[in-house]
């Protein structure tokens, strides 16, 4: 026999996490031997139970507070990559701004070169016009006499080795052209070359008309003529101004895009 004091009316065994209780009793104080071994074994297990039950409940505390350290390092983890993800994302977005800005002042400057560019040429031909125009009054009203002196150099060209030479004027025109190119047959004579040499009034020409012509060919040494041959001079030039003026301006356009190549390449290295 003996006595067992955990009496289920007053033995309280632990209290769980839930607030229920583990515990061993008897209805009576006294109790056989073989239900006393066999009380005991379910005791000690009750107790072994506890122990274990602690010892997870201590791992799954160490195990959570693992967990939180975790999640705290890999929040901060994630932080510092999202801080330097920003950093390169501004630092490529500032450089992504100065290449736009760059890029807009390099139009607006070609722009502002193209606008003035166009606005030289524009005066350049206004200015030719004018000056050819003015120059084309003077001779108008200046003697057609200077007219058939300068046509003698065109009609060197076509005299040498000539049988004859007739020469068709304007009638307003006839006498000084007369004059003018008996001059020039009487040098001829003097030279040893005497070419017959005829100077007539034709009325379908018009007024510094002098068309001369011989076995060789004709040449049309007019005033419209030598004002047309002065006008294509004059746009030859003006063509060749402008062709060296874009020669220019593109050495300056390619030394402004190496200028601001620089810069971006100093403000990187900054």
């Amino acid at each position: 026999m003996a006595i067992w004091l955990k009496h289920a009316r007053s033995a309280f065994g632990e209290i769980d996490a839930y607030g229920s209780s583990a515990r061993v009793g008897v209805a009576a104080d006294v109790i056989p031997r073989a239900t006393f071994g066999e009380l005991v074994s379910i005791d000690e297990a009750y107790a072994a139970l506890a122990v274990e039950r602690d010892a997870l409940l201590a791992d799954a505390r160490d195990e959570a507070a693992r967990i939180v350290e975790a999640g705290h390092a890999q929040a901060a983890q994630i932080a510092e990559q999202a801080q330097r993800e920003y950093e390169t994302a501004s630092e490529q977005g500032y450089r992504d701004g100065c290449d736009r800005a760059l890029a807009d002042w390099m139009q607006r400057l070609a722009d502002v070169a193209n606008a003035q560019s166009q606005l030289q040429i524009r005066m350049r031909e206004r200015l030719a016009q004018i000056v050819a125009s003015a120059v084309e009054q003077i001779v108008r009203v200046e003697r057609h006499e200077a007219l058939f002196e300068r046509a003698l150099a065109t009609v060197d060209r076509i005299v040498e080795g000539a049988t004859y030479l007739r020469v068709a004027v304007h009638p307003d025109d006839y006498a000084e052209a007369k004059a003018t190119f008996d001059r020039l047959a009487s040098r001829w004579r003097d030279l040893g070359q005497p070419i017959p040499l005829s100077v007539i009034a034709d009325k379908r020409l018009d007024p510094g008309s002098c068309v001369c012509e011989s076995d060789f060919g004709t040449v049309d040494a007019s005033l419209d003529t030598q004002l047309r041959a002065m006008r294509s001079a004059v746009s030859r030039a003006l063509k060749r101004s402008v062709e060296e003026a874009d020669a220019d301006a593109q050495s300056e356009d390619l030394a402004a895009d190496n200028s601001g190549y620089a810069i971006r390449d100093d403000e990187e290295a900054a």
